[in-house]
């Protein structure tokens, strides 16, 4: 039923689309001729990189209904959003190309890493939506350029320089369940013959009242709603020396608390907070013909969890969780055409990593304390060579990586049941080294102006987690137990695509893949239990590399531009994400998931949209289908497919005014997430937006 609704709406918007084409002279083109920087760290036309990528642009961000920043890439082809609480969702998974978890594709904003090397995920919730300039984003394999975390694909988020003297702007909205907030930015540039200072202040503030999400029948006394309270804001300011070298210094602050729903004597219940500092410094310059760049950044979130519930006993648990978790890095390229018809890029890039983190009971005398620390090196080289011309290119480079990971401690104080651990003890784990090799090869060929073909073959890998490395403790799904012998996954691609513009109007975009990924990390259970103080015994648990995957996928995008008022986009993504061959392990011979589909990951995707833009309103109304996917390994349990719809109505008043209102889950299609919880249903939000431009003219 829900597919046959997506695709009613999405002939519908093409048929309006075929009333409204009258004779105009004002034709809208598709322009391939959009710069993109992050497929290959070099500036090169839209249409002409050899791979998959996609650009949404500041205009796409402000007529689209967003709450979230990451709920534009469900416009995107292959990516897939599980964002199921809306707005009070803990965190968010974004996903590419059938790949589960969310530590498998890498996520910068303006060229810096946001995924932790601690678990590698991401909080999309301390990116400010409005500071956004626009959203690139290359799928398939890219650890050739960006090492770790590159599986999957690159999603580089830019954010917005002023180039006008003075410029502001300032959002307040209202909406459901109680929910309002606002934010506000000041910007402005000094530049002056290529030279002189530029700078931007900015703050963003958002809560609510929550709901609900636990389904009804399993509805108790303890189940409250999911309050929010979130706020931050940050600068930017940066110096151009001349017309090719600029320095820019940014620093971000957030601080979010988030209800996770349930309360049983303590007022504020149970709650996750974090607490963000961002510091990073971008220098962009020339070295007499070569381009250069250099990053380096520090990342700080201080995290605390207040977890109180009852067990299967009526025994009251109170816990304080709490983990200090860093980053920090550097990243230098350097890029210059050292023969006619190439151009060289050479680059080296330092991540560290580290958590430090406590577990204190006060409902019982156990204490939990735990660190660890992940090093990573990379070295890296690329080169664009034009083998015919602008007919024939070819693209190819590697990158070595040096991963190491040490500092791995664990220590248990004063345990009971309710840990799960039967004496007190400390543990330093054995520090490990890997290495990892990850080359690419690509070859694009220009049929004509307007149609392109081109063929790929990459390698990517992601390092095992520090939790899975070095954290022993009780989980949702058991006991788990360290290892810190685990090695990194890696992920091979092979890859044919197409582009083709027709008629200046309409671009479609195509690719079919096949991807082999080896040593994936599977938690198993060892075939043992241990209790833990609840009515039955929990399983041990270990993550191993014991999978062997193979996706076969394809996609295609169709982006239709028929005039100045009206545009359509549409896309579709298929992959059949299996596991081809599971190793025996020594703990759990039995175990065998050879022929499984991998979890979480769904087999069909859908998205239309629609964009009409006219002197008495602007709208956007879209819609994505999910399909279903499996639960657990051994493919027993379903999650159900679902369809959801959004529509934003938008009215300007004398260029400076602005009102919205944005429906999302239009059609109130609530469904059960991965967790068996309920969303949010049908979320309106009406807001008002005044921004200026002062040229002091």
């Amino acid at each position: 039923m829900t597919k046959s609704i997506c695709l009613i709406t999405f002939f519908l918007i093409l048929s309006i689309g075929q009333a409204q084409e009258i004779d105009t002279l004002l034709s809208k083109k598709v322009d391939l001729q959009e710069v993109v920087v992050t497929a290959t760290l070099t500036k090169r036309n839209l249409g002409n990189i050899p791979a998959q990528v996609a650009l949404i642009k500041a205009k796409e961000i402000e007529n689209f209904p967003v709450n979230n920043i990451d709920d534009l890439l469900k416009t995107t082809a292959n990516v897939y959003v599980n964002r199921s609480w809306g707005i009070f969702s803990k965190n968010s998974s974004v996903t590419m190309r059938g790949l589960e978890s969310s530590a498998r594709t890498l996520v910068l904003v303006d060229g810096v890493p946001k995924n932790k090397i601690a678990g590698g995920s991401v909080n999309w919730h301390n990116i400010n939506p409005d500071q956004v300039e626009r959203i690139e984003i290359i799928k398939g394999p890219a650890s050739s350029l960006y090492g770790n975390n590159a599986m999957g694909g690159v999603i580089n988020i830019i954010t917005k320089k002023s180039e006008e003297k003075l410029e502001g702007s300032f959002k307040t909205f209202y909406g459901t369940y109680n929910s309002f907030g606002e934010s506000m930015q000041l910007s402005g540039s000094a530049i002056k013959l290529e030279k002189g200072f530029y700078w931007n202040v900015n703050d963003f503030y958002r809560q609510g009242d929550g709901y609900v999400f636990e389904a009804p029948a399993y509805l108790d006394a303890t189940d409250i709603k999911t309050a929010l309270n979130e706020y931050g804001g940050g600068f930017k300011t940066g110096y151009q020396f001349n017309k090719t070298n600029s320095l820019e210094i940014v620093y971000n602050y957030y601080n979010e608390k988030r209800g996770a729903g349930r309360k049983v004597f303590l007022d504020d219940g149970s709650f996750d907070s974090y607490l963000t500092n961002e510091l990073k410094s971008i220098y962009t310059g020339k070295i007499g013909k070569a381009d250069v760049k250099a990053i380096v950044y520090y990342n700080l979130e201080n995290y605390y969890a207040q977890k109180e519930s009852f067990n299967d006993y009526s025994e009251y648990k109170l816990l304080d969780s709490y983990a200090n978790r860093s980053d920090q890095g550097f990243w230098a390229t350097y890029s210059n055409s050292f023969f006619r018809k190439n151009y060289l890029t050479m680059g080296v890039e330092l991540k560290m990593g580290d958590v430090n983190g406590s577990e204190i009971y006060r409902t019982s005398p156990d204490e939990i304390y735990f660190q660890s620390k992940m090093d990573i090196f990379g070295l890296f080289v690329q080169d664009e060579v034009d083998l015919i011309g602008k007919t024939l290119q070819l693209i190819a480079g590697v990158r070595m990586d040096f991963i190491r990971f040490y500092d791995g401690y664990q220590s248990i104080v004063n345990p009971t049941k309710v840990t799960g651990f039967q004496e007190s003890f400390e543990e330093r784990f054995v520090p490990n080294n890997w290495q990892a090799m990850s080359p690419k090869i690509a070859f694009q060929y220009a049929v004509n102006r307007n149609s392109k073909l081109y063929v790929s073959a990459s390698k990517g890998y992601m390092p095992p987690t520090l939790k899975d490395l070095s954290q022993t403790g009780k989980i949702t799904k058991g006991f788990r137990l360290a290892n810190p012998n685990l090695k990194p996954e890696t992920l091979t691609n092979y890859e044919l695509g197409f582009s083709k513009l027709i008629a200046d109007k309409l671009n479609v975009n195509g690719a079919v893949y096949y991807t082999i990924g080896k040593d994936f990390n599977y938690m198993m259970g060892t075939g043992d239990s241990i209790d833990t103080g609840g009515s039955s015994l929990k399983p041990l648990l270990l993550t191993e590399n014991v999978a062997q995957v193979g996706i076969f996928g394809a996609e295609i995008s169709f982006n239709y531009h028929l005039n100045d008022h009206f545009s359509v986009q549409t896309n579709y993504a298929f992959n059949n994400s299996t596991i081809t061959d599971f190793k025996s392990s020594d703990l759990n011979p039995e175990k065998d998931l050879t022929g499984k589909y991998m979890v979480e990951t769904s087999p069909h995707l859908f998205y239309a949209g629609m964009n009409y833009k006219s002197s008495f309103f602007d709208a956007n109304l879209n819609c994505n289908y999910v399909d279903e996917q499996w639960f657990d390994d051994e493919n027993t349990i379903k999650i159900d497919a679902y369809f959801v719809a959004n529509l934003r109505i938008s009215k300007t008043l004398k260029k400076h005014y602005k009102f919205y209102v944005d429906i999302q889950n239009l059609f109130d299609n609530a469904f059960i997430d991965r967790k068996g919880q309920v969303s949010p249903g049908r979320f309106i939000t009406a807001g008002f937006q005044y921004s200026f431009i002062n040229n002091f003219n």
